[in-house]
């Protein structure tokens, strides 16, 4: 028995140890040679072992070696080609030298979806292999955010959670989903790799790969596949004397062809055919990878799609092709879950450039006010403030006749730290525009920085700024604080912090903003070229015209569709529910002035006092002169002393809630259309809400 110091320095020594290696040179050797030795099981405990069958394509992925790793992977795929479970593979497979530091961080496009990873896919394929839980630190797999194997660790992020990764060195890093996210948050992480020890021959540090089903041409995961050298699958027709002997591309056929390369003249027996000469083809991964990009490009990339499945995916392929495209119920869907290629509806973009241009026509005799001292031309004034590190967007205008909307200033704050009184600069000089510009009310983007968002809301009068929370699948686009009624919530710590605070439904209500264009109802400035500012453009001061900005932000941000699926709650199957929801992707630049002017009608609509896109009688004459003139009217004195009578609960399209208390129901088929809501959508009501347009009596 060792003496109780003896055992303590013994005890100590074995924890600071790097562990024994669990696995040999040869099994760590490559991707395929460490999936089939480490013991995970792709459908977790009770499941087969790790094999490519039925998933050949994927072997140019598994193929990759531990001496000479893809230090720039892109993949543009369709949906459930296996691509999550090699990335967990690839991970793995980099954390299991016990004896090499290899710290990667895995992201997701939210928090929810790594919680969901954590249950359904990584715990259940871990927790019996064996190998590499002996690497595994006392905590085992009880973090979701963080497991530690070795010397080691893997990091879960969201890109939309409140988790920063800034301090966070990291080694390698893997992104699910990239359609899913900013393309300027993801340049943002790949900073994380700069310090990284882990080299290539050229000079690249770290590893980084992006993986996505495909979605916008340009943008998105094309964006990031047309930097590569772009590999695509051939097939090879069985023709000896055909001209596709040599390959072709199934997925870009189908396209080329309209369904042509399927023969579906006996649906008993679908088979693709080639489209030239018509030839079977019963195999189709006789063929090989083909490179169509630069030989030197820094970018190692794969495009995959369901067709590569084979004869067994058909079926349902051929479905789906007919109902989507034949039938145009989503053309774009079928095109990027199923055969993994780029594509953009038409009418995606709402406010195209040429459709911002008709604005101007809307006033020919419209400029840009010289002097913002003088009183608007209308009841409100109103603002939006998009942010970003760095930046604020700052878009002003105003009501005028016949329900028009007429902006009236531009600017981008790009002040930073503290003045020499401590005061945080991007406050103050928010501040000093909307108190020059006489502003009545205004939404404010309360991310990513809540600080300077809450100090622009404490500088201006009590109730004119509202802190704007994005969210998806809301009832009705905008949801004001106020306007809850009696429904207990439980507030977050931001809202503790400040009561007034804005909901926004974003497909909802950016769609009612945006529609306002095509509606002719917003008066472009004849002159919108003129206004702008000297910017920071790649170090240094250059001027930039902000009506361009605005016109081309608006056009970089487009309508899409996504299929509805759900997990059933035994097998974990994930099942389509045939429905899709609807939302808007960025497409080559971050559009933050069309953001800000979502938040500016959200604040327009709230001055006057109804939800929907525009007022059908001219708001009422503004008055100036006085501080309270400054609040929103419904915050008013002389506003809050008037006993209003056309409240929601004394209206014939009310239904009030039969708990007795909390929100009602709008049953409004005009107030519906107006904001976008389905028939079998729900609008939620307070009874106290008044001043809506569409009040009956009872």
């Amino acid at each position: 028995m060792l003496p109780y110091e003896n055992r303590l320095v013994q005890g100590f020594l074995e924890r600071i140890a790097p562990p024994t290696p669990e696995f040999s040179p040869e099994e760590l050797a490559t991707l395929e040679s460490f999936a089939r030795a480490s013991g995970i099981r792709p459908e977790g405990p009770g499941g087969p072992p790790f094999s490519l069958e039925g998933r050949e394509y994927m072997q140019p992925l598994y193929d990759e070696r531990r001496e000479d790793p893809y230090y720039r992977l892109v993949i543009m795929k369709s949906a459930q080609l296996g691509l999550t479970i090699h990335e967990l593979y690839r991970g793995a497979w980099f954390t299991a030298d016990a004896r090499r530091r290899v710290n990667v961080g895995f992201f997701f496009p939210s928090q929810n979806a790594v919680y969901d990873l954590s249950a359904s896919r990584f715990k259940p394929m871990f927790q019996n292999a064996s190998r590499m839980m002996r690497l595994a630190d006392a905590g085992g797999l009880a973090r979701v955010d963080v497991v530690r194997f070795g010397v080691s660790v893997m990091r879960f992020r969201g890109m939309k959670s409140g988790v920063s990764m800034d301090s966070v060195p990291l080694d390698a890093l893997l992104f699910d989903e990239v359609r899913l996210m900013s393309r300027a948050a993801i340049e943002r992480v790949q900073k994380r790799v700069l310090e990284s020890k882990h080299v290539s021959p050229t000079g690249l540090k770290g590893i980084i790969q992006l993986g996505s089903t495909a979605g916008f041409p340009d943008s998105d995961i094309h964006a990031y596949f047309l930097q590569s050298d772009q590999h695509w699958f051939m097939t090879r027709c069985p023709g000896p004397l055909c001209e596709n002997r040599h390959g072709f591309n199934l997925a870009q056929a189908w396209v080329d062809t309209q369904g042509a390369v399927v023969n579906a003249s006996d649906p008993a027996d679908l088979h693709y055919r080639c489209p030239r000469c018509g030839r079977r083809i019963e195999h189709v991964l006789e063929g090989d990878w083909e490179r169509l990009g630069p030989a030197d490009a820094e970018w190692r990339g794969y495009q995959m799609n369901r067709t590569l499945k084979g004869p067994r995916e058909l079926p349902q392929l051929w479905r789906n092709f007919q109902t989507m495209v034949v039938g145009g119920v989503n053309p774009a869907e079928f095109y990027n879950s199923d055969l993994g290629l780029p594509h953009k509806d038409p009418n995606a973009v709402i406010v195209t450039a040429a459709v911002f241009n008709e604005g101007k026509q809307v006033d020919p005799d419209y400029h840009w006010p010289l002097e913002p001292e003088r009183p608007p031309r209308a009841a409100a004034r109103a603002f939006g403030i998009d942010q970003k590190p760095g930046q604020k967007h700052v878009l002003i205008a105003e009501w005028g006749p016949n329900g028009r909307i007429y902006p009236v200033h531009l600017e981008i704050v790009e002040e930073e730290g503290v003045d020499e009184r401590g005061k945080d600069r991007a406050v103050e000089r928010t501040v000093a525009i909307l108190r020059q510009w006489n502003v009545d009310v205004g939404v404010v983007d309360a991310e990513p920085s809540f600080d300077y968002a809450l100090g622009v809301a404490q500088r201006m009068p009590r109730g004119a700024v509202w802190l704007a929370d994005y969210l998806d699948d809301r009832d009705q686009p905008l949801e004001w604080s106020d306007q809850r009624g009696s429904e207990k919530i439980s507030l977050s710590k931001r809202e503790a912090k400040y009561e007034y605070w804005v909901k926004i439904d974003r497909y909802k209500h950016l769609l009612q903003a945006f529609t306002l264009f095509r509606h002719h109802r917003v008066a472009v400035p004849v002159d919108l070229e003129r206004k702008g500012q000297e910017l920071w453009v790649d170090g240094t001061r250059k001027w930039v015209s902000l009506g361009d900005e605005w016109r081309r932000h608006m056009g970089n941000i487009a309508r899409t569709s996504l299929p509805r699926r759900r997990k059933h709650p035994e097998t974990g199957e994930i099942i389509d529910e045939g429905k899709f929801s609807y939302t808007f992707r960025h497409l080559s630049v971050e559009p933050d002035f069309a953001h800000a002017w979502g938040f500016c009608v959200a604040a327009l609509m709230r001055d006057a006092g109804s939800t929907q896109m525009v007022p059908t009688t001219p708001p009422p004459t503004h008055r100036t002169g006085t501080l309270q003139d400054q609040l929103p009217e419904a915050l008013r004195p002389v506003a809050l002393a008037k006993k209003v009578d056309k409240t929601c609960s004394s209206c014939q399209f009310f239904t009030p809630n039969p708990n007795g208390q909390g929100l009602g129901r709008c049953e409004s088929p005009t107030l519906r259309r107006a904001m976008g809501i389905p028939v079998e959508g729900v609008l939620s009501t307070a009874p106290t809400h008044s001043n809506c347009a569409h009040w009956k009596k009872r």
